[in-house]
Protein backbone atom coordinates (compact mmCIF):
# COMPACT_ATOMS: atom_id res chain seq x y z
CA UNK A 1 0.00 0.00 0.00
CA UNK A 2 1.12 3.53 -1.13
CA UNK A 3 -0.14 5.72 2.28
CA UNK A 4 -3.73 4.61 1.70
CA UNK A 5 -5.50 2.89 4.14
CA UNK A 6 -7.81 0.43 3.63
CA UNK A 7 -10.75 2.05 4.21
CA UNK A 8 -10.09 4.99 1.87
CA UNK A 9 -10.27 2.25 -1.31
CA UNK A 10 -12.84 2.32 -3.62
CA UNK A 11 -15.61 -0.26 -3.84
CA UNK A 12 -17.17 -1.91 -6.65
CA UNK A 13 -20.66 -4.17 -6.33
CA UNK A 14 -19.75 -7.47 -8.18
CA UNK A 15 -23.29 -9.77 -8.87
CA UNK A 16 -22.96 -12.96 -6.69
CA UNK A 17 -26.38 -15.13 -7.46
CA UNK A 18 -27.44 -16.49 -4.24
CA UNK A 19 -27.74 -20.02 -4.42
CA UNK A 20 -30.05 -23.29 -3.53
CA UNK A 21 -28.59 -25.16 -0.75
CA UNK A 22 -28.92 -28.33 -2.54
CA UNK A 23 -25.60 -29.49 -4.03
CA UNK A 24 -23.95 -32.14 -3.54
CA UNK A 25 -20.77 -31.39 -5.48
CA UNK A 26 -18.19 -28.32 -5.24
CA UNK A 27 -15.07 -27.76 -6.77
CA UNK A 28 -12.86 -24.70 -4.92
CA UNK A 29 -12.06 -22.12 -6.56
CA UNK A 30 -8.41 -20.68 -6.62
CA UNK A 31 -7.85 -17.37 -4.96
CA UNK A 32 -5.69 -15.23 -6.93
CA UNK A 33 -2.87 -12.67 -6.17
CA UNK A 34 -2.59 -9.47 -6.82
CA UNK A 35 -2.03 -5.95 -4.97
CA UNK A 36 -5.11 -5.04 -2.80
CA UNK A 37 -6.12 -1.71 -5.29
CA UNK A 38 -10.09 -1.92 -4.37
CA UNK A 39 -12.82 -3.58 -2.62
CA UNK A 40 -15.96 -4.63 -3.63
CA UNK A 41 -19.16 -6.03 -2.06
CA UNK A 42 -22.39 -8.44 -3.00
CA UNK A 43 -26.03 -8.23 -1.66
CA UNK A 44 -25.60 -11.51 -0.70
CA UNK A 45 -24.54 -13.40 2.25
CA UNK A 46 -21.10 -14.88 1.30
CA UNK A 47 -19.89 -18.19 2.96
CA UNK A 48 -16.64 -19.84 2.49
CA UNK A 49 -14.30 -22.56 3.66
CA UNK A 50 -11.01 -22.18 2.89
CA UNK A 51 -9.40 -26.05 1.72
CA UNK A 52 -5.84 -25.35 1.24
CA UNK A 53 -3.27 -22.62 1.85
CA UNK A 54 -2.91 -19.31 3.39
CA UNK A 55 -3.66 -15.37 2.89
CA UNK A 56 -5.19 -12.18 3.52
CA UNK A 57 -8.62 -11.20 4.17
CA UNK A 58 -10.13 -7.59 4.71
CA UNK A 59 -13.41 -6.49 5.67
CA UNK A 60 -13.92 -2.88 5.90
CA UNK A 61 -10.69 -1.85 6.62
CA UNK A 62 -9.86 -4.66 9.41
CA UNK A 63 -7.53 -7.49 7.97
CA UNK A 64 -7.45 -10.84 8.88
CA UNK A 65 -4.93 -13.84 8.22
CA UNK A 66 -6.12 -17.38 6.80
CA UNK A 67 -4.75 -21.26 6.50
CA UNK A 68 -6.65 -24.17 5.53
CA UNK A 69 -9.57 -25.04 7.54
CA UNK A 70 -10.24 -21.48 8.51
CA UNK A 71 -14.39 -20.20 7.20
CA UNK A 72 -15.34 -16.82 5.95
CA UNK A 73 -18.55 -14.82 6.57
CA UNK A 74 -19.43 -11.42 4.30
CA UNK A 75 -22.60 -9.77 5.64
CA UNK A 76 -24.52 -8.15 2.79
CA UNK A 77 -22.83 -4.93 2.00
CA UNK A 78 -19.60 -5.22 3.66
CA UNK A 79 -16.97 -3.97 1.12
CA UNK A 80 -13.89 -6.66 1.61
CA UNK A 81 -11.18 -8.26 -0.58
CA UNK A 82 -9.19 -11.49 -0.23
CA UNK A 83 -6.00 -12.71 -1.40
CA UNK A 84 -3.76 -15.82 -1.66
CA UNK A 85 0.28 -15.24 0.15
CA UNK A 86 2.84 -17.74 0.74
CA UNK A 87 4.16 -17.99 -3.05
CA UNK A 88 0.67 -20.09 -4.57
CA UNK A 89 -3.21 -20.00 -4.92
CA UNK A 90 -5.38 -20.98 -1.96
CA UNK A 91 -8.03 -22.78 -2.17
CA UNK A 92 -11.94 -21.68 -1.66
CA UNK A 93 -15.58 -23.11 -1.79
CA UNK A 94 -17.87 -20.02 -1.06
CA UNK A 95 -21.75 -19.98 -1.52
CA UNK A 96 -23.74 -17.12 -1.78
CA UNK A 97 -27.52 -16.87 0.05
CA UNK A 98 -30.01 -14.77 0.71
CA UNK A 99 -30.74 -16.06 3.92
CA UNK A 100 -34.19 -14.30 4.39
CA UNK A 101 -35.82 -15.19 1.30
CA UNK A 102 -34.46 -18.78 1.58
CA UNK A 103 -35.35 -19.66 5.36
CA UNK A 104 -38.49 -17.88 4.54
CA UNK A 105 -39.60 -20.28 1.96
CA UNK A 106 -38.44 -22.68 3.57
CA UNK A 107 -40.86 -21.69 6.16
CA UNK A 108 -38.79 -20.16 9.44
CA UNK A 109 -40.82 -18.80 11.85
CA UNK A 110 -40.60 -15.20 12.97
CA UNK A 111 -38.93 -13.93 10.17
CA UNK A 112 -38.68 -10.22 11.75
CA UNK A 113 -36.76 -11.37 14.40
CA UNK A 114 -34.69 -13.14 12.19
CA UNK A 115 -34.14 -9.74 9.92
CA UNK A 116 -33.63 -7.76 13.17
CA UNK A 117 -30.76 -10.43 14.33
CA UNK A 118 -29.32 -10.27 11.08
CA UNK A 119 -29.18 -6.42 10.61
CA UNK A 120 -28.86 -4.95 13.97
CA UNK A 121 -27.05 -7.70 16.51
CA UNK A 122 -23.95 -8.94 14.44
CA UNK A 123 -20.37 -8.36 15.78
CA UNK A 124 -18.25 -11.10 14.10
CA UNK A 125 -17.65 -10.97 10.69
CA UNK A 126 -13.93 -11.90 7.79
CA UNK A 127 -12.31 -14.75 9.50
CA UNK A 128 -14.18 -16.59 12.22
CA UNK A 129 -11.49 -17.99 14.77
CA UNK A 130 -12.09 -21.28 15.54
CA UNK A 131 -11.18 -21.74 19.02
CA UNK A 132 -13.11 -18.96 20.40
CA UNK A 133 -16.30 -19.82 17.90
CA UNK A 134 -16.02 -23.26 17.36
CA UNK A 135 -19.83 -23.87 16.80
CA UNK A 136 -20.25 -20.73 14.56
CA UNK A 137 -17.30 -21.88 12.80
CA UNK A 138 -18.78 -25.73 11.87
CA UNK A 139 -21.99 -24.60 10.92
CA UNK A 140 -20.58 -22.12 8.44
CA UNK A 141 -18.69 -25.52 6.97
CA UNK A 142 -22.06 -26.92 7.15
CA UNK A 143 -23.75 -24.38 5.39
CA UNK A 144 -20.91 -24.00 2.59
CA UNK A 145 -19.81 -27.18 1.81
CA UNK A 146 -22.18 -29.63 -0.21
CA UNK A 147 -24.95 -31.41 1.23
CA UNK A 148 -28.86 -32.15 1.55
CA UNK A 149 -30.59 -28.93 1.26
CA UNK A 150 -32.91 -29.21 4.27
CA UNK A 151 -29.84 -29.73 6.61
CA UNK A 152 -28.03 -26.58 5.34
CA UNK A 153 -30.94 -24.36 5.46
CA UNK A 154 -31.16 -25.61 9.49
CA UNK A 155 -27.73 -24.81 9.83
CA UNK A 156 -28.41 -21.33 7.78
CA UNK A 157 -30.90 -20.49 10.60
CA UNK A 158 -28.73 -22.31 13.62
CA UNK A 159 -25.37 -19.88 12.24
CA UNK A 160 -27.86 -16.82 12.19
CA UNK A 161 -28.91 -17.33 15.98
CA UNK A 162 -25.15 -18.69 16.87
CA UNK A 163 -23.47 -15.57 15.46
CA UNK A 164 -25.57 -13.05 17.04
CA UNK A 165 -25.29 -14.93 20.40
CA UNK A 166 -21.47 -14.38 19.98
CA UNK A 167 -22.23 -11.17 19.30
CA UNK A 168 -23.06 -10.30 22.88
CA UNK A 169 -21.45 -7.86 24.44
CA UNK A 170 -19.15 -6.49 21.39
CA UNK A 171 -19.96 -3.74 19.25
CA UNK A 172 -22.24 -4.63 16.66
CA UNK A 173 -21.61 -4.04 13.14
CA UNK A 174 -23.32 -1.17 10.95
CA UNK A 175 -25.19 -3.52 8.27
CA UNK A 176 -27.21 -2.01 5.58
CA UNK A 177 -30.24 -3.28 5.08
CA UNK A 178 -31.09 -3.60 1.14
CA UNK A 179 -33.97 -1.41 0.77
CA UNK A 180 -32.18 1.65 -0.24
CA UNK A 181 -29.74 -0.23 -2.79
CA UNK A 182 -32.26 -2.64 -4.04
CA UNK A 183 -33.61 -0.15 -6.45
CA UNK A 184 -30.07 0.22 -7.54
CA UNK A 185 -29.18 -3.27 -8.53
CA UNK A 186 -30.19 -3.90 -11.75
CA UNK A 187 -28.06 -0.80 -13.34
CA UNK A 188 -24.85 -2.74 -10.97
CA UNK A 189 -25.64 -5.82 -12.78
CA UNK A 190 -25.75 -4.21 -16.27
CA UNK A 191 -22.25 -2.09 -15.72
CA UNK A 192 -20.90 -5.65 -14.88
CA UNK A 193 -22.31 -7.31 -17.44
CA UNK A 194 -21.78 -4.58 -19.99
CA UNK A 195 -18.11 -4.67 -19.23
CA UNK A 196 -17.94 -8.66 -18.98
CA UNK A 197 -18.47 -8.36 -22.60
CA UNK A 198 -16.26 -5.81 -23.55
CA UNK A 199 -18.20 -2.97 -23.88
CA UNK A 200 -18.53 0.07 -22.11
CA UNK A 201 -22.02 0.68 -19.59
CA UNK A 202 -24.29 3.68 -20.66
CA UNK A 203 -25.80 5.47 -18.06
CA UNK A 204 -29.28 5.71 -20.27
CA UNK A 205 -29.12 1.83 -20.37
CA UNK A 206 -28.63 1.92 -16.35
CA UNK A 207 -31.36 4.19 -15.82
CA UNK A 208 -33.37 1.97 -18.34
CA UNK A 209 -32.66 -1.25 -16.19
CA UNK A 210 -33.78 0.92 -13.20
CA UNK A 211 -37.05 2.10 -14.92
CA UNK A 212 -35.70 5.54 -13.64
CA UNK A 213 -35.51 8.34 -15.54
CA UNK A 214 -31.41 9.29 -15.98
CA UNK A 215 -31.67 12.20 -13.72
CA UNK A 216 -33.62 10.24 -10.94
CA UNK A 217 -30.54 7.52 -11.33
CA UNK A 218 -27.70 9.86 -10.90
CA UNK A 219 -29.47 11.96 -7.80
CA UNK A 220 -30.15 7.88 -6.08
CA UNK A 221 -26.99 7.10 -7.60
CA UNK A 222 -25.13 9.85 -5.55
CA UNK A 223 -26.60 9.55 -2.39
CA UNK A 224 -26.79 5.50 -2.15
CA UNK A 225 -23.46 5.08 -4.04
CA UNK A 226 -21.58 8.00 -3.19
CA UNK A 227 -20.47 9.05 -6.55
CA UNK A 228 -22.09 9.36 -10.03
CA UNK A 229 -22.86 7.00 -12.21
CA UNK A 230 -20.30 8.32 -14.78
CA UNK A 231 -17.62 8.24 -12.46
CA UNK A 232 -19.02 4.69 -10.96
CA UNK A 233 -18.41 3.35 -14.43
CA UNK A 234 -14.81 4.47 -15.57
CA UNK A 235 -13.64 3.30 -12.40
CA UNK A 236 -14.73 -0.18 -12.87
CA UNK A 237 -13.00 0.00 -16.56
CA UNK A 238 -9.80 0.93 -14.79
CA UNK A 239 -9.93 -1.54 -11.93
CA UNK A 240 -10.84 -4.02 -14.81
CA UNK A 241 -7.88 -2.77 -16.89
CA UNK A 242 -5.32 -2.99 -13.92
CA UNK A 243 -6.08 -6.54 -13.15
CA UNK A 244 -5.71 -7.67 -16.46
CA UNK A 245 -2.51 -5.53 -17.21
CA UNK A 246 -1.38 -8.14 -13.92
CA UNK A 247 -3.15 -11.37 -14.85
CA UNK A 248 -2.66 -11.30 -18.85
CA UNK A 249 -0.10 -11.23 -21.41
CA UNK A 250 -2.50 -9.03 -23.58
CA UNK A 251 -1.48 -6.20 -25.46
CA UNK A 252 -2.68 -2.37 -23.83
CA UNK A 253 -4.64 -2.18 -27.22
CA UNK A 254 -6.68 -4.62 -26.67
CA UNK A 255 -7.19 -4.12 -22.97
CA UNK A 256 -8.28 -0.79 -23.41
CA UNK A 257 -10.61 -2.38 -25.78
CA UNK A 258 -12.07 -5.01 -23.41
CA UNK A 259 -12.65 -2.40 -20.96
CA UNK A 260 -14.52 -0.16 -23.42
CA UNK A 261 -11.77 2.19 -24.67
CA UNK A 262 -11.94 2.51 -28.46
CA UNK A 263 -9.62 5.04 -28.26
CA UNK A 264 -6.20 3.89 -26.53
CA UNK A 265 -4.47 7.29 -25.93
CA UNK A 266 -7.82 8.33 -24.12
CA UNK A 267 -7.28 5.10 -21.52
CA UNK A 268 -3.60 6.01 -20.85
CA UNK A 269 -4.58 9.31 -20.10
CA UNK A 270 -7.73 7.90 -17.36
CA UNK A 271 -5.22 5.24 -16.41
CA UNK A 272 -2.45 7.94 -15.93
CA UNK A 273 -4.99 10.04 -13.82
CA UNK A 274 -6.40 7.22 -11.36
CA UNK A 275 -3.14 5.04 -10.66
CA UNK A 276 -0.42 7.92 -11.01
CA UNK A 277 1.26 5.92 -13.40
CA UNK A 278 1.01 4.81 -17.24
CA UNK A 279 -0.68 1.25 -18.18
CA UNK A 280 2.77 -0.46 -19.40
CA UNK A 281 4.73 1.27 -15.86
CA UNK A 282 1.99 -0.16 -13.94
CA UNK A 283 2.27 -3.61 -15.29
CA UNK A 284 6.18 -3.97 -15.40
CA UNK A 285 5.90 -2.43 -11.62
CA UNK A 286 3.41 -5.42 -10.95
CA UNK A 287 0.65 -3.47 -9.52
CA UNK A 288 0.79 -0.33 -7.44
CA UNK A 289 -1.81 1.62 -4.99
CA UNK A 290 -3.44 4.21 -7.06
CA UNK A 291 -3.11 7.69 -5.94
CA UNK A 292 -6.53 8.46 -6.33
CA UNK A 293 -9.93 7.05 -6.83
CA UNK A 294 -10.71 6.89 -10.29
Amino acid sequence: MLNRSYAELPSFYVYAEARQLDARRATPYPLEVYDITYMHFHSALELGVCMSGRGTCIVEGREYAFCEGDVQVIFPFQRHLSRSEGGGYSQWIWTYVNPLKQLGEWGVPDMPRLERLLYTHMALCGIIDRVRHPLAAELVRRVTLPGEAGARLACLHALIEELAAESAGLKALALRPEHAFVRLEPALRHVQQALDSGSAPAVSDMARACAMSPATLRREFVRVMGRSPRRYIQSCQLQKAGRLLLMSGEAITQIAQEVGYQDVSGFNRAFMSAFGVTPREYRRLGGVSPEGEA
